[in-house]
């Protein structure tokens, strides 16, 4: 079932492209959590918040990315075994992490989803303008949180 005027392969093709960020973004989620519940240091509180207002906006991006696969008329796979199956990441540490560490982890991660959604951009740019818009917005916004990520670092 496809709710949009994208002729049936290409929008199946948009939907392959963006399931690998829907898992990549998925994880971002779940990682970020992790890294909040065991951030430690000096800088914990600033750490803690922050990684809050990221979980935030991966979780909304996972929830846009899923909604346009479900338009495209594709079933979304989000659940824990897709994440695993599918995504790329390494395992991340279950420790506690002191907070240059956990920021340096989070900021890894974040610039690796962003050079994939770029990757999977080049697919979809020209099947489906609403797709690439999004895209484009997502990559934007983890492109600047890995600016003020890695600001942190410094």
């Amino acid at each position: 079932m496809t709710w949009t005027v994208i002729a049936g392969d290409d929008a199946a093709g948009v939907a392959d492209a963006l399931q690998p960020l829907l898992v990549d973004l998925i994880d971002l989620h779940l990682v970020g959590k992790q890294a909040h519940w065991t951030v430690v240091g000096e800088r914990f509180q600033p750490a803690h918040e922050r990684l809050d207002v990221l979980i935030d906006e991966w979780r909304l991006w996972s929830d846009s990315v899923a909604e346009r696969i479900v338009i495209l008329g594709a079933l979304p796979r989000g659940r824990a075994q897709d994440v695993v199956a599918d995504g790329d990441a390494a395992p991340f540490p279950v420790e506690w992490l002191p907070d240059g560490d956990a920021i340096a982890l989070i900021a890894d991660r974040v610039e690796a989803v962003a050079r994939r959604a770029r990757a999977q951009q080049s697919v979809v740019e020209g099947l489906d303008v609403i797709s690439d818009g999004l895209l484009q917005t997502i990559i934007e916004g983890l492109e600047e949180q890995l600016w003020m990520l890695r600001a942190h670092l410094r």
